[in-house]
């Protein structure tokens, strides 16, 4: 669907339809929506009044694409939350029973942008040339030309066909572009048409194309990526090789460019070391990408042994040692911080480093596994580090937010930093989870809702445990307590069914519903971890133990299971993480607990606290902890 040109203002909220982004009337920062959900706010906001049938609807938003009904439910479900609409509540979007909905709101159209006003996108305060409009929270529409031929030697326009194919079938695995296809962009072979029309015609962002020169025995080929709407180069480059063995050529052009376009988009920077010569390492490379962007635990494992493979064709790219240092970090810090992967996961990370001391996700990397063994100091040192080669570097950011401010309790901090990561990156569905969980632990819900919800839609799995624990939360916070017992059930190990996690789970539900049941459940909880296996208890319950014997007033039980968890780590050389939890305000009573003091101590965070400052709301009087 192509987007409108103007301006929309209703109640208080902007549309800016030319930059496809929902903002405050009196702010700069874009609400989060899927793409999906903007084009059907857009189509609604441009009918004002006007009843529209779900056929309609569907058939605007979705066209030459079946879909079930249900797609467009979802739509106006995240439209609605967004512009904060209760149940109820029909501000905005009317339902009228079987026929369809209606905008309500009085539209004012405020602005048509000039064709040559240059794209802003969401991104503020760097200093880096602004880059081109990306449609939130979707991939970027991109259009690969034929490389035209400037030899005069008509048997290299197969060459430049071929250059072209094998960057759609490359640019198709990268998971930040959707690629027209060969048909549609071989069209314009040989015509002389304005690259703005053919970004009409193909309804994409940028198109990139690209030409070919001989000089001598040598061959170059210039590729140039161009704003679609505006017709200006976002960058352009030029390699020169021997015409010896054009396929080796042409796989090695091919990385070089994907890699070059996918950095401008991703970190506004399209000048970057060819990551590898090997195009079938580089396939490997997106295709663990791929996996790892839906981080369930199959998926980093086949990532990794993805990555095996990769290394096994170039035991030189460097990229890749970081990638799968990456994964086997995630995996540990899933798996409670379990050393081996730590350990592996480092010595991948050194080696990445080794062969380009640039790869700065490198030292993110070294920082998370710091975090996890209790060297606070040297995970800052690296995490700084990261962000002292890219500044832009949304996942040091978001590392030093999870990682260290969010244990450390700096939650204001830990706020900004994901939502600064969010917004250099609005499409990584982690990063919507990431700020989801930071809302849920300083006790927002309904702003948490909306961004579990655009984790969903931008593609993280339902299934994922992350987001079953997250919505397990929303329910509690919302009084949906069977709800949320079902969606954490789900979450349980055969072990911990068999030794009674269902019954625990039910009764502390319960115990919410009706404060006389505590007693109940305070038993429930603790027969459950006395029948199951110390090493059966995973870290991330057993820290939801903490907070759940503290919320039935069982603090000194908490403190008890908090301690053997510990112990239990300690003996691997961790501390694990998810420590954030100790900051929330269910926690006070456990804060407040004489405990508490030699708890922090033995997490080690007090040489953290006395040279970046103590939690927030805290003070900190030499090893003592206080207003907490």
């Amino acid at each position: 669907m192509a987007a409108g040109r103007f301006t929309y203002e209703f109640g208080d909220f902007r549309l800016d339809a030319a930059r496809r982004l929902l903002l405050p009337k009196n702010g700069d920062r874009a609400l989060p929506l899927t793409a999906r959900a903007f084009d059907t706010l857009l189509y609604l906001v441009e009918r004002p009044g006007k009843l529209l049938s779900k056929a309609t609807l569907i058939g605007a938003i979705w066209p030459d694409v079946v879909v079930e009904e249900n797609s467009l439910n979802q739509n106006i479900s995240l439209l609605r939350r967004v512009l904060g609409e209760s149940p109820g509540e029909y501000r905005f979007i009317v339902t009228v029973p079987g026929r369809g909905y209606r905008f309500v709101a009085d539209v004012q159209t405020v602005s048509e942008p000039s064709d040559e006003s240059p794209h802003v996108a969401p991104v503020a305060n760097f200093s880096e040339p602004a880059r081109p409009a990306v449609r939130a929270h979707t991939r970027i529409p991109l259009a690969i030309l034929p490389f035209a031929n400037l030899t005069g030697d008509p048997d290299t326009d197969h060459f430049g066909e071929a250059m072209a194919e094998e960057l759609i079938n490359t640019f198709a695995r990268v998971r930040w572009f959707e690629v027209a296809s060969r048909t549609s962009t071989f069209a314009f072979k040989d015509r002389n048409v304005d690259v703005r029309k053919i970004a009409r015609e193909l309804d994409v962002e940028a198109v990139l194309e690209g030409s070919i020169r001989r000089i001598g025995e040598r061959i170059r080929v210039t590729a140039q990526l161009v704003d679609g709407r505006t017709g200006h180069h976002l960058w352009s480059e030029s390699y020169e090789r021997s015409c010896e063995d054009l396929a080796r050529v042409q796989d090695e052009l091919t990385v070089a460019i994907v890699d070059s376009t996918a950095s401008h988009f991703v970190m506004g920077n399209a000048r970057r070391k060819t990551p590898t010569r090997d195009l079938e390492a580089y396939h490997l490379y997106l295709q663990a990408m791929a996996l790892r962007a839906q981080p369930t635990e199959d998926n980093l494992e086949s990532a990794i042994q993805t990555l095996d493979r990769a290394l096994a064709r170039d035991p030189d790219f460097a990229r890749a040692w970081y990638a799968i240092a990456e994964a086997r970090a995630h995996r540990a810090a899933n798996d409670g911080c379990a050393l081996m992967l730590l350990n592996h996961a480092e010595r991948d990370a050194r080696h990445a480093l080794a062969l380009d001391p640039s790869i700065s996700r490198a030292h993110g990397v070294l920082g998370l596994i710091n975090a996890c063994c209790g060297r606070w100091l040297e995970a800052e040192t690296e995490l700084r580090r990261a962000l002292s080669l890219v500044a832009r570097n949304p996942d040091a950011l978001v590392f030093h937010a999870i990682y260290i401010a969010r244990q450390a309790g700096h939650q204001r901090k830990a706020l900004a930093e994901i939502q600064t990561a969010y917004d250099l990156t609005p499409s990584a569905p982690a990063l919507a989870l990431h700020l989801g969980a930071q809302k849920l632990l300083d006790g927002d819900g309904s702003d948490a809702c909306k961004w579990i919800d655009l984790a969903v839609a931008n593609g993280y799995p339902r299934s994922l445990t992350a987001i079953r624990e997250a919505r397990a939360q929303l329910a509690m916070l919302e009084g949906r307590f069977d709800e949320a017992a079902q969606e954490l059930t789900e979450t349980l190990s055969p072990a911990s069914r068999e030794a009674g996690g269902f019954e625990a789970i039910q009764s502390f539900y319960r115990a919410q519903s009706d404060p006389s049941r505590s007693d109940r459940a305070i038993a429930a909880l603790q027969a459950w971890e006395a029948k199951l296996p110390p090493e059966e208890l995973e870290p991330s319950a057993a820290q939801r133990l903490v907070v759940w014997f503290t919320m039935l007033g069982a603090v000194d039980a908490a403190h008890d299971v908090a301690q053997r968890t510990i112990d239990r780590l300690s003996v691997h050389g961790t501390i694990g993480n998810g420590w954030g939890i100790l900051w929330t305000k269910e926690m006070h009573a456990f804060r407040d607990s004489p405990r508490f003091q030699s708890f922090v101590s033995r997490l080690g965070l007090f040489s953290y606290w006395r040279q970046y400052g103590p939690p927030d709301n805290c003070v900190l009087r030499g090893d003592q902890l206080q207003g907490c």
